[in-house]
């Protein structure tokens, strides 16, 4: 859904002020999911490192069309650090929700990814189809971790919706990609 407003905001501007180039952005983004980790283990909040990935994972494309340098190669090391990340912010929340939670979370948001890889593959174009996509899944564990810090009890049952939503999402996504195969 937020893929969506991709054209009418762009970002490439900001993209060119940055210093360093796109895939260092990308590098950068794991390392602060991997150092989030260990700080939320010792009683950090999520939200902020949340942030600071979900930011990164946007400027990132942002320089690399701005340079000229988006290619397939970035793509490539970008999605694969994507879903470390992705694993690296599920992990925030490891000590407080159900372990088989957390699980099923990552299940849901690595299909959702794999499904479009993999239609893609087969030619079909994936582009903004079904919902929870990167952005949209990265604003609501950022929204979950604000409202668990204030709201006693909140956290577990807003992890529970956020698995429906990832594993609703990539049957959804699977079986638009399927029924467009059978066409």
């Amino acid at each position: 859904m937020i893929e969506k407003l991709r054209k009418y905001v762009n970002l490439d501007r900001l993209g060119a002020r940055i210093p360093v180039p796109a895939d260092a952005v990308t590098a950068l983004s794991l390392a602060v999911a991997l150092v989030g980790v260990y700080l939320t283990w010792v009683g950090w909040p999520a939200w902020p490192f949340i942030a600071v990935v979900g930011a990164l994972d946007v400027l990132d494309g942002a320089v690399a069309r701005s340079r000229g340098t988006a290619g397939r190669p970035g793509a490539l090391l970008d999605s694969t650090l994507d879903r470390y990340t992705d694993a690296f912010i599920l992990l925030y929340f490891y000590r407080s929700a159900p372990h088989l939670l957390i699980y099923l979370a990552l299940l849901g948001t690595f299909l959702i990814s794999y499904v479009r890889a993999r239609a893609e593959s087969l030619g079909l174009s994936m582009r903004g189809v079904g919902f929870m996509e990167r952005a949209e899944r990265i604003l609501y564990l950022f929204a979950a971790s604000i409202v668990g810090l204030f709201v006693e009890g909140a956290l577990a049952p807003a992890l529970y919706l956020y698995a429906a939503l990832v594993n609703a999402a990539a049957a959804y996504r699977f079986l638009a990609a399927y029924l467009a195969l059978k066409r």
